[in-house]
């Protein structure tokens, strides 16, 4: 969920693994427990409450130990006088101890006392066994934060590997994906089982393995070794969220799709995601604090803030696409959608990917650009004026730089990627048609 790249064409970055966090509450307690609750005076409708979600048991583990770590360092709220609150949902491996040694998810709200010194107030820890990317405790988690923070305003950062919407496990090895599953009865959301028979026959060649561990993943991520774990797939990723979000911001690759954002409608007004992986920094951990923690929160700002850290590096380095959508202003281009894909839909069950914008490397073909994808079936003028126009309607900002990571150009880029059915699979067919309110209201696939 995912979130990060590690290798940037065969450097080999090295994982830091420190955590400079101690919680006063053992495995299984809660804050309410131990006397140890948050603040609860402020009034619902006056303070705006932002929730961080760090699934970092896995590779990033390092990476997202500094992210925090420089999230403290920001202009935290201070207890007594800011109305505000942040709240991190995290869960890291113990120092040296990568996939043995699993420290529980924890819930804490995190702020400055009087003097300047960061406090934490732990609301729950878990037991070492949970995961965060189980629904069940990533729910409660959210149900906690409604509980100690009543608010009317909540957004979210989530940092965590993810791809986008595919299968839980899918990307990391999609032919033995296929074997496992292809041709036998899979689950869809929820919960129901069909059957999947294969289009093709995968082959391991097609599909390199990704460099120095899964870089990439749906989204988020507990490991559990270094090919397999635990995964939230789109769906009931979604239902899980309990509250309206004003914002949702993923620091994850390859979540900038049509469909990721088309799900989201309901649950968060605003969501901003990368087309392609992110670069194993991702988002500016100094900015963030300052650009949401306030009764405006900018989540533009946070977006254009991490185009801009990669647009200035030179090399592979600079490599970065974002966009933010308005989930609420989707319901024009799902209609244009519906109609082109109901007259081109021979064509984009068929077409060759030969020049199609595209946002992805290793073979992984599951993310073209939505608009180019329209254009290279043979839409007209016409119907690229209709298009366009409910584009402008939805995305709110979109950047690239001009190429990624050497592997392909950025030209042609329209804020959201998509599914192209001739590049993909009869089960990943299934899976589409069955799990996702895109298909549902557009008939990509039927």
């Amino acid at each position: 969920m995912g979130r990060k790249l590690i290798v940037l064409l065969g450097l080999l970055l090295v994982f830091s693994c420190s955590r400079n966090s101690d919680f006063e509450l053992t495995e299984g307690e809660s804050g309410a427990s131990r006397g140890n609750q948050p603040e609860r005076t402020v009034k619902e409708d006056s303070r705006h409450v932002l929730i961080m979600v760090s699934a970092g048991f896995n590779s990033l583990s390092g990476y997202m130990t500094e992210d925090l770590a420089t999230l403290e360092k920001s202009a935290l709220p201070r207890k007594g006088r800011a109305l505000d609150q942040l709240v991190v949902l995290s869960r890291f491996p113990e120092q040296g101890g990568f996939y043995l040694n699993p420290q529980p998810p924890v819930l804490y709200g995190i702020y400055n006392d009087h003097e300047g010194k960061v406090i934490r107030d732990t609301i729950k820890v878990w037991a070492s066994t949970d995961q965060i990317c189980d629904t069940l405790v990533f729910r409660e988690a959210l149900e906690l934060v409604q509980e100690y923070y009543p608010s009317t305003s909540y957004g979210m950062v989530l940092s965590s590997h993810a791809s986008g919407w595919l299968p839980d496990g899918y990307y990391y090895d999609p032919a033995k994906y296929e074997r496992e599953h292809g041709g036998s009865d899979i689950t869809d959301s929820d919960g129901d089982f069909f059957y999947a028979p294969r289009r093709f026959s995968a082959i391991e060649e097609d599909f390199p393995p990704i460099p120095d561990f899964p870089a990439v993943k749906s989204i988020g991520q507990d490991a559990t070794s270094s090919s397999n774990g635990l995964e939230m797939d789109l769906a009931p990723f979604c239902r899980a969220i309990p509250m309206r979000l004003d914002y949702l911001l993923f620091d994850a690759c390859l979540n900038g799709c049509v469909e990721v954002a088309y799900e989201l409608r309901g649950k968060a007004d605003v969501v901003g995601f990368s087309q392609t992986e992110v670069l194993a920094d991702g988002f500016n951990y100094k900015t963030l604090v300052p650009y949401l923690l306030h009764a405006n929160p900018d989540p533009l700002s946070v977006c254009r803030d991490y185009f801009e850290q990669y647009d200035q590096k030179t090399g592979a380095y600079r490599s970065a696409t974002i966009s933010l959508v308005n989930t609420q202003k989707m319901e024009e281009l799902a209609g244009v959608c519906r109609g082109l894909f109901q007259k081109y839909g021979t064509r984009l069950s068929t077409m060759s990917d030969s020049g199609v914008q595209r946002y992805f490397r290793l073979n992984r073909h599951y993310f073209y650009d939505l608009k180019d994808i329209l254009v290279h079936a043979g839409i007209t003028d016409e119907e690229i004026a209709s298009l366009d126009h409910a584009l402008a309607a939805c995305v709110l900002y979109e950047a690239h730089t001009p190429s990624f990571l050497g592997s392909f150009d950025i030209k042609n880029a329209c804020g959201f990627s998509m599914y192209l059915p001739s590049m993909g699979t009869q089960l990943l067919d299934s899976f589409y048609k069955r799990n996702l309110a895109w298909n549902h209201d557009t008939k990509l696939i039927k």
